[in-house]
């Protein structure tokens, strides 16, 4: 039988799967039970806040019910001028602790505490041989530096006239030298001109011999000539004896016989002109070859010149840089001579002006206010101190002497970060002293420093008071009085309005709506039952003038105005 597709395939479970059917069982009993304690706890903690709250709200309601009129007043912000006042220790313009500059002994001293001084015044000579003993062996110092200039000068004119000779020799040796050079090239052209000449006496030599040779031949043939025309006037004559041939026969035989030893004579003339004239040819020869080994030996001695020019020409030029190094060590001895004089000069100037301050003057106008030295007292310079210690103290402890200059008196204060934006260079000022009563003194601030102290947060302040008649001194305690300090904008509000808690200075102003408004404000000066406000109020707000300590911020209150 076919299962039904319509009915459920879904396998039947297994009777031993107990777990699984027991957990099965219990899983919406859990989310029941945790649904229920859910609720529980979120009733517990909503339920005694809302009471809280609700009793919250019934004691506001009920502090409002009772906290309902308050006093308020209206504030003004007023501008005008307040002066500032504040201490002050009064010092002279120019302070200073006269201090020797040289070692001695105190010779003489003219002046003592109390004594007005003018500026340049001698107030004490120290007396100090060695120092004057120093200057002298400077002064001889210099006198030998420049002696040792002027020799070193001259040693180097020697040097620059060394140079000079021998630049000069250095020309005169390049003359040479051209010379040597033209000489030799006319012994150059000597020479081939006798090589010439030598060409040419051989060229005639040859003719010589070739004349020579010639007129040999015509005499050997004049010779035979005549031999023969001996021959035959010795026959013709043998016939004519015998009649055979005619006298005239005869005589014509005997002319060609004497013809033939003319011949034979003008032939050996001949012959000895052209020995002669080959002896002069070979003569010539020998003297133009003689003139070519001469110009040969001219040509050498003319090339040994120019080498001998040549050399002296290195020589030279080595003399001329010595000469030029000799010349510039010179200069260098000169510099260094000129050095040792500046050198010495300035230690004649230094001990000089050691000098100077054997007389101790004073470096400005004023009256003496301590004297430490007296006469016959060693004088240090290492031990006689740069001055007091305390920027405060008018009397110096050190040195020689105290000089003050009274006739203009400063005054320092520190003025607080609140009022140092009203005090301005020139501003007039008023000091006051306790030694005078009733009196203050004019003076104008003449420095204002451009840094607030970190630690004080305050500004150093200078004023200078005019003291003609000398009636205030240094060291006196006073109060200066800035005239016209404070030009700002200022807000003043009862003492009473304010209240510090935890969480700072405040004040409550009253809104549009006479809702409490509690503002941060920062103080500034007390003026007993007012007190000065620097910020946090505009200066058209209501004030509570004595708030509640239960008042709370944005409470209904019900205002009675009160006059400021």
């Amino acid at each position: 039988m076919q299962p039904d597709e319509t009915q459920s395939v879904n396998p039947v479970p297994d009777p031993n799967d107990w777990q699984h059917q027991v957990h099965r069982k219990k899983r919406p009993v859990a989310l029941v039970v945790m649904a229920f304690v859910v609720l529980a706890l979120a009733t517990a903690g909503i339920v005694p806040r809302l009471a809280r709250s609700h009793k919250l709200d019934e004691g506001l309601v009920s502090v409002q019910e009772h906290i309902s009129t308050v006093t308020t007043v209206n504030l003004k912000a007023t501008p005008g001028a307040t002066d500032v006042t504040l201490p002050s220790n009064l010092q002279a313009i120019n302070e200073t602790t006269i201090n020797a500059r040289t070692s001695g002994y105190l010779q003489a001293r003219y002046v003592d505490i109390g004594s007005k001084v003018k500026e340049g015044e001698v107030l004490a000579v120290i007396e100090s041989p060695e120092l004057d003993q120093q200057v002298l062996q400077s002064q001889a110092q210099v006198a030998n530096a420049e002696a040792a200039v002027g020799q070193a000068r001259a040693n180097l004119s020697k040097s620059m006239a060394t140079a000079a000779g021998t630049r000069s020799d250095y020309v005169r040796f390049q003359a040479s030298l051209a010379e040597a050079r033209a000489n030799l090239a006319h012994l150059q052209a000597r020479y081939t001109q006798s090589q010439s000449a030598v060409e040419v006496a051989r060229s005639r030599l040859t003719q010589a011999n070739r004349r020579l040779d010639g007129v040999k031949a015509e005499l050997t043939r004049a010779n035979v000539e005549e031999n023969i025309a001996l021959v035959t006037l010795r026959r013709w004559k043998e016939l004519e004896k015998a009649d055979a041939v005619s006298g005239q026969e005869v005589d014509e035989k005997q002319s060609i016989f004497d013809a033939s030893q003319a011949k034979v004579s003008s032939a050996g003339a001949d012959v000895n002109s052209a020995e002669a004239d080959v002896q002069a040819a070979q003569e010539t020869v020998k003297g133009a070859q003689a003139d070519v080994l001469a110009a040969r030996a001219d040509i050498a001695s003319g090339q040994q010149r120019i080498e001998a020019a040549r050399a002296e020409i290195g020589t030279s030029r080595a003399n001329i840089d010595a000469a030029s190094a000799a010349s510039r060590a010179s200069q260098e001895d000169v510099s260094a001579a000129q050095a040792t004089v500046g050198s010495n000069q300035a230690n004649v100037r230094r001990y000089a002006a050691m000098q100077s301050f054997e007389r101790v003057v004073a470096p400005f106008s004023g009256v003496i206010t301590a004297r430490n030295v007296d006469v016959g007292d060693l004088i240090n310079p290492a031990t006689s101190g740069t001055g007091a210690s305390d920027q405060l103290s008018t009397v110096t402890k050190t040195g020689l002497f105290g000089l003050a200059r009274t006739d203009i008196i400063r005054a320092q204060a520190n003025v607080p970060e609140d009022s140092i934006t009203s005090i301005r260079q020139g501003q007039d000022a008023e000091v006051t002293t306790q030694e005078f009563p009733g009196r203050a003194f004019r003076g104008l601030v003449f420095n204002v420093s451009g840094a607030l102290d970190a630690s004080s947060r305050t500004l150093l302040v200078e004023v200078s008071i005019p003291n003609p008649d000398g009636l205030l001194k240094p060291g006196m305690y006073a109060q200066i009085r800035f005239l016209g300090a404070k030009t700002k904008t200022t807000i003043r509000i009862p003492a009473t309005s304010l209240i510090f808690d935890a969480r700072g200075t405040r004040v409550a102003v009253l809104t549009r709506q006479d809702a409490i408004h509690f503002v941060n404000v920062k103080v500034g000066l007390d003026f007993g039952d007012q007190i000065e406000i620097l910020g946090g109020l505009r200066g058209d707000e209501t004030l509570v003038t004595n708030p509640d300590e239960r008042l709370q911020e944005g409470q209904k209150v019900k205002p009675v105005a009160n006059s400021l």
